[in-house]
């Protein structure tokens, strides 16, 4: 049963995302009072994504609204880019906020949301003035890869003992074992302590030459933008496509 859920999972991971927006923390759930939120655009809404920053967004209340101030995050050289929505004031507790995304960013899917409905989320109690906190340094537990008729999906998977509540997040700055390379940086998000770090066949967060040493430097963070304590560099080498 454990084999046949890495394999799922892996499965998963290697899909075409298609081209779209996903939205960290993720639409629908629970979030602190002083969310700050991540937008990555994927394929053809990279560009669009990108040209939001500078420009005032609104979360939404019945009875309350929140500017969000819109800066650059990272930018993946596979066709990805984020950008951080960062509150003005704190969410009123218990209440359900929209992002009118629709109005800035017409006809562009969502891909990690409800279809046809603007993202929303529900204010908790209170703020997360919490930093996530390392149990133990994260660690490559695992590497796989995929063909497709689309080409080669690389990833390796990140074991992560991080101790927080709400929805956590890596940015990872991944650099060959070999000099004269630029290093790459990104964000991954984090489920049940596992992000995977690589790319799809048709795009992705970070490119993984085969069978190459990389160093991983970690930083992670929660909903709130509260970073964890710093850990050691992963060291580890990308899982290569060649049969025997």
């Amino acid at each position: 049963m454990f084999v046949a859920a890495l394999l799922s999972a892996a499965t998963a991971s290697a899909q075409c995302t298609g081209d779209g927006v996903q939205l960290y923390p993720s639409p629908g759930g629970i979030v602190p009072t002083n969310m700050r939120l991540l937008l990555e655009g994927v394929g053809t809404a990279r560009s669009p994504v990108l040209a939001l920053v500078g420009k005032p967004l609104k979360l939404v209340a019945s009875d309350h609204e929140v500017t969000l101030k819109v800066t650059k995050g990272w930018e993946s050289t596979l066709g990805r880019a984020v950008i951080i929505l960062k509150p003005s004031e704190p969410m009123q507790p218990d209440k359900r906020y929209t992002l009118r995304l629709g109005e800035v960013l017409p006809n562009v899917p969502i891909l990690n949301g409800q279809p046809g409905a603007q993202p929303s989320w529900l204010s908790g109690k209170g703020p997360d003035t919490k930093a996530p906190k390392w149990v133990k340094r994260p660690a490559v537990s695992e590497g796989f890869v995929r063909r497709s008729p689309q080409g080669i999906a690389r990833f390796v998977k990140l074991n992560l003992a991080l101790r927080e509540e709400s929805p956590a997040f890596l940015v990872v700055k991944l650099s060959p074992r070999r000099l004269g390379i630029s290093p790459q940086q990104y964000l991954l998000p984090v489920q049940s302590n596992t992000a995977y770090l690589g790319h799809e066949a048709c795009g992705g967060a970070f490119a993984l030459e085969d069978g190459r040493s990389y160093r991983a430097r970690i930083e992670a963070f929660d909903a709130a933008g509260n970073l964890a304590p710093s850990t050691p560099p992963v060291d580890f080498e990308a899982p290569s496509a060649k049969g025997p």
